[in-house]
């Protein structure tokens, strides 16, 4: 009876432990692909600053986004507040979690701003 109790934990430690793992994964990427909509958005904002072509901006906020393994999803220029905004959207790898919630692993965006100067 014993031996069946601890298979039983060992069973469960092993489950919460794959879960928490996903769980790391989920806020790092989530983390990771805020990290990436800030720096398109001042990549951006550089290339405006120092080109004024916002087309320029928009490539060079695309490349920043797949530096880091992430897709650029929106990019704005607003010229009457000087403010460029980009949306960048990415995915977290998981073992287990994108089979039970896939919009956690699947679906990571995030906005940022930035003015140049």
């Amino acid at each position: 009876m014993t031996t069946l109790k601890v298979l039983i934990v060992i069973i469960v430690l092993g489950v919460v432990g794959v879960f928490a793992y996903d769980g790391v994964k989920v806020v790092g990427a989530r983390r990771d692909v805020s990290n990436a909509a800030s720096a398109a958005a001042s990549a951006a904002a550089s290339a405006i600053s120092s080109s004024g072509n916002t087309q320029k901006a928009s490539a060079v906020a695309q490349k920043t986004a797949k530096a880091d393994g992430d897709v650029l999803t929106s990019f704005n220029w607003d010229p009457v507040k000087v403010k460029v905004t980009v949306t960048v959207s990415g995915k977290a790898d998981s073992l287990v979690l994108h089979y039970f919630a896939k919009g956690l692993t699947d679906d990571i965006h995030s906005s940022a701003s930035a003015r140049p100067g």
